[in-house]
């Protein structure tokens, strides 16, 4: 297959760039130099042609491609076929490889200009070596008869007058049946978000290997000074990048997935922001060391974790160590790309890191000159912090593999261990971003910054008394709204007085005031957000959360969609909500999406759980039971009394509830359970014995720690005569939620990449001044 052949050429042609890259730092030579930029060009050339045969083969649906069967179909609007292409292992690590070459031709220049070329190209050749090595091995471009010979594969002669077979090997007489449909885009990936994070992230994942390259090519020179200022640019590119992709990631998932958070603390969530943290730490490093020359090994080693924290998010999330605890994981990858993961976060550790030990005694050693009150020692703290909340985080995304080797089951952690690690440390980075804009570089006068801190620390009281009167009464909140307000309004000051001065000195204050609205957001719309369960019988209104909903019916939407329509009035204004669920298949699980009414202090959220149709002969009931509370309900007794949580590789997430059944003096027992296996939960009904009713699970929060451990459970199989209750209407069961200052996260992001798009623009121009 020519694609496929274009691929091998592609590695050779990056190798051998690689090779010769690495003999002209060795050996000066413009002849050699020269040869080895048509390699990389070449090597790019061969990728850019195969990426367009990809995505031709997609838009013209050539099932006879595996990859181009196995996530695309006729039936997909354009732009979610064009986003089949990064849809699978190979087509991702296709793209990542195309933006790797094509910025890799605009560091090529910029790199000639500064004299880095040849030891920074050897490295980033290398990492590109790597990526179309992937390709290799994980071929986009397998024809679908290799993956289904049994079935497909035929020998003798071809029926005629159809497009649907083609030869083999006509010489053999053998001849495949290409199937006439695809198998299509995973639901939950049919949604426009898909065209656009996806690339946004692998533009980050390949921004990352830039600092990394950079650190070891100032290795290579012996030069552990002047590469930090034509690193810094591209280093603040790479937060802006991949921090976009996170953010957008996590408002994807609030809008689309329906659980009414943007972050779940999935391990593959945080093994993008590990990197991210790591990156913006080594940030507040360079600067220091721009400025006076200090922390020089720090910045050479966060620089290379910048990189190789990416290859580990990889080998996370492609290698299908995470099996069942991430519904990002790709599942089944092949042990090739199991051990050749390995082998690259072996290899390109051992060229950073060996190459750091071998030239460790020849760094310079700056003597330390700056006092504990200064903006160097703030930089430090600040740096150290996001590298402890990363580590904190590593581990805990870490953990199915450490439980995996220790206990033999993989296991992942509560979603709490991160929020107790990391809120200390959060608090601390909130305090630091204000106190290290009151800061002079080596010294400040105690007296200056005591001065300095009145207006922003006064400020920040009343802002946090205001909290506390408005239902803020937790103590570490309370603490963390404090150190928050206390950011924004020192970077609010001095972001002022920086824009009156130098407007092009404000993106650091710029990005600390969008850093403190986020926390501040995060605060508001993650722990005193209000959610209730609601069963919205037609035509019936419902009164909840300060609403008045009232459920009117359901209409089809494209694609098998169904959107149900629910009237909410407040204060006389009245809107519609539109939830939608639908099947990912005749035998799939049921997609929910969830709708927001976005107004300006909160978001009104609406998730869609179930559509409950009235049965003849018996109808279902649901009840929400409170842990320990007994509930009285069709002359039964129910009290919920614990669950069991357990994780195994065949079933996933597994959860079981216990419910006492008390009918007629009886007491009975009943485990109705949900397994959660790829992403997607499943719930199995349990019978209360010698009884027609039985159990199931519609909606559950099974063990907060506030006394509203609750969980919602259909009741089938009640039954009454004639003169008793009617059976109900159709009922709409969903899920409700305000979710206060939730705007506070939106504007604090897009306040963030505003700041660090002013910084990028300041260094370029100071790179380009030197």
């Amino acid at each position: 297959m020519f694609g496929a052949a274009l691929i091998k050429i592609a590695f050779a042609a990056s190798i051998i760039s690689t090779f010769l890259y690495f003999v002209v730092h060795r050996n000066p030579s413009d002849t050699v130099r020269k040869f080895a930029r048509w390699f990389y060009e070449i090597a790019v050339a061969g990728i850019v042609i195969a990426s367009a045969m990809l995505l031709y083969f997609i838009l013209t649906h050539q099932f006879q491609y595996y990859y181009v069967w196995n996530y695309s179909s006729t039936d997909l609007p354009l732009s979610l076929l064009i986003s089949t292409f990064y849809a699978g292992q190979e087509g991702s690590f296709m793209l990542w490889a195309l933006y790797t070459g094509i910025i890799g031709l605009i560091l090529l220049r910029y790199t000639s200009k500064r004299g880095y070329e040849a030891e920074f190209m050897a490295v980033f050749s290398a990492i590109f070596s790597f990526l179309i090595l992937m390709l290799v091995v994980k071929n986009p471009f397998k024809p679908i008869w290799e993956q289904f010979s049994t079935e497909l594969l035929h020998v003798g002669a071809m029926p005629a007058g159809t497009t649907n077979y083609i030869w083999v090997d006509q010489a053999r007489g053998l001849w495949a049946q290409i199937p006439a449909e695809g198998k299509g885009l995973n639901a939950l990936l049919q949604n426009y978000w898909m065209v656009i994070h996806p690339q946004i992230l692998f533009i980050g994942f390949t921004s990352m290997s830039i600092p990394f390259a950079y650190a070891v090519a100032g290795m290579l020179k012996r030069d552990y000074v002047s590469w930090i200022r034509v690193a810094t640019p591209w280093t603040a590119f790479g937060s802006l990048m991949l921090g976009t992709g996170i953010i957008l990631g996590g408002y994807w998932a609030y809008e689309t997935l329906g659980w009414g958070g943007y972050w779940g603390w999935d391990p593959v969530e945080n093994s993008s922001l590990v990197p991210w943290l790591v990156c913006v730490a080594s940030i507040h490093t360079m600067l220091a060391q721009r400025k006076n020359g200090t922390y020089i090994k720090t910045n050479l080693v966060l620089s290379m974790f910048c990189f190789l924290l990416v290859l580990y998010s990889t080998f996370l999330t492609r290698s299908g160590v995470l099996g069942e605890t991430s519904v990002h994981s790709f599942v089944d990858p092949g042990m090739w790309v199991y051990w050749l993961l390995l082998m690259v976060i072996g290899l390109f550790s051992a060229l950073g890191f060996g190459l750091l030990f071998r030239r460790w005694k020849e760094m310079p050693i700056v003597p330390v000159q700056h006092s504990l009150v200064s903006r160097e020692f703030a930089l430090f703290l600040g740096a150290s912090a996001l590298v402890f909340a990363s580590i904190f985080i590593l581990i805990g995304t870490s953990s199915p593999i450490i439980t995996n080797i220790m206990k033999g089951k993989i296991s992942a952690v509560d979603p709490s261990f991160y929020v107790t690690t990391t809120l200390p440390l959060g608090i601390a980075i909130a305090l630091l971003a204000g106190f290290g804009q009151l800061l002079w570089w080596q010294n400040s006068s105690t007296s200056d910054l005591l001065k300095q801190l009145r207006i922003p620390a006064a400020l920040a009281a009343l802002f946090t008394v205001m909290t506390f009167l408005m239902g803020a009464t937790h103590i570490a909140m309370i603490i963390f709204i404090y150190a928050s307000a206390f950011a924004l309004f020192t970077n609010l000051i001095v972001g002022w007085r920086i824009v009156q001065g130098n407007p092009k000195m404000a993106g650091g204050a710029l990005a600390h005031v969008g850093i403190a609205m986020m926390f501040l957001g995060f605060v508001a719309s993650a722990k005193y957000d209000d959610v209730k369960t609601l069963n919205l019988e037609q035509g019936k209104e419902v009164q909840a959360l300060g609403y008045t909903m009232k459920y009117v019916g359901y209409q089809p939407l494209e694609r098998g969609r169904f959107g149900f329509n629910v009237e909410v009035t407040k204060d006389g204004q009245k809107f519609v909500v539109t939830p939608v669920m639908f099947k990912e298949s005749e035998e799939g699980s049921l997609i929910r999406n969830p709708d927001i009414v976005n107004m300006i202090t909160k978001d009104f959220y609406v998730s869609p759980l179930s559509l409950e149709v009235p049965e003849e002969g018996g109808h279902e009931h649901e009840v929400t039971l409170f842990k320990g509370k007994k509930e009285q309900y069709e002359g039964m007794e129910l009290t919920y009394l614990d669950y069991t949580f357990s994780q195994t590789k065949e079933q996933g997430n597994f959860l079981v509830m216990q419910i006492e059944v008390n009918i007629n003096g009886k007491k009975e027992i009943v485990r109705p359970t949900m397994s959660n296996k790829g992403g997607q939960p499943t719930f199995t009904e349990a019978a209360v014995p010698n009884s027609p009713i039985s159990l199931l699970i519609k909606g559950m929060n099974p063990s907060q720690d506030d006394g509203e451990a609750k969980v919602t459970l259909e009741v089938k199989g009640i039954t009454h005569g004639e003169g008793t209750i009617a059976p109900k209407a159709e009922t709409l069961v969903v899920e409700a939620s305000v979710k206060p200052y939730i705007n506070l996260v939106w504007i604090g992001t897009v306040l963030l990449i505003g700041g660090f798009f002013i910084t990028i623009v300041r260094r370029i121009k100071e790179v380009s001044k030197e």
